[in-house]
């Protein structure tokens, strides 16, 4: 079970990430960083939060290298990289995690680790982690949508079931 666990956890980052890459795909740099009023965050925000929340927890926190995240950077971004940078970012700290979920010891799992200053069981910080990089694909997902008033086919094998 547990290496069920760390096996399906890193195939739902890889799935995050491809829906994140065609989402982003669409856009151009300025619709990258727009934010849509002063209480939101741009997509380019939301990748940079996505890259630095999976290096943090799973990275250092699993995988025991250094934590060098400094959050508040992630959000405070207006403009910067351009997105295939982003997401060539993004999609090698994707990577570097699911390497780190693939060696973990599933005797670990059970582990309390400090991550974020706080004390977390393994097993659940990946679970929040696997959850919290779903919640912002959607949110990047949906905003890929207004921007460019086109929907995804991921789901057409559903239609009329």
């Amino acid at each position: 079970m547990d290496e069920l666990f760390l096996r399906t956890s890193a195939e739902f980052l890889r799935e995050f990430y491809t829906k994140i890459d065609e989402a982003v795909s669409r856009l151009d740099e300025s619709q990258i960083w727009a934010r849509p009023n002063a209480a939101s965050n741009s997509i380019g925000n939301l990748l940079l939060h996505l890259a630095g929340n999976v290096r943090q927890h799973i990275i250092s926190g699993c995988g025991g290298v250094a934590d060098v995240r400094t959050r508040s950077q992630e959000f405070a971004a207006t403009e910067g990289l351009p997105k295939a940078e982003l997401l060539a970012r993004l999609k090698q700290t994707v990577d570097e995690a699911c390497d780190v979920l693939a060696n973990l010891d599933p005797n670990a799992l059970l582990e309390r680790r400090v991550i974020q200053n706080n004390e977390v069981v393994l097993l659940r910080d990946i679970y929040h982690v696997v959850e919290h990089f779903s919640y912002h694909t959607g949110q990047i997902v949906m905003r890929s949508k207004e921007l460019t008033a086109k929907g995804f086919g991921w789901y057409k094998h559903l239609e009329g079931t």
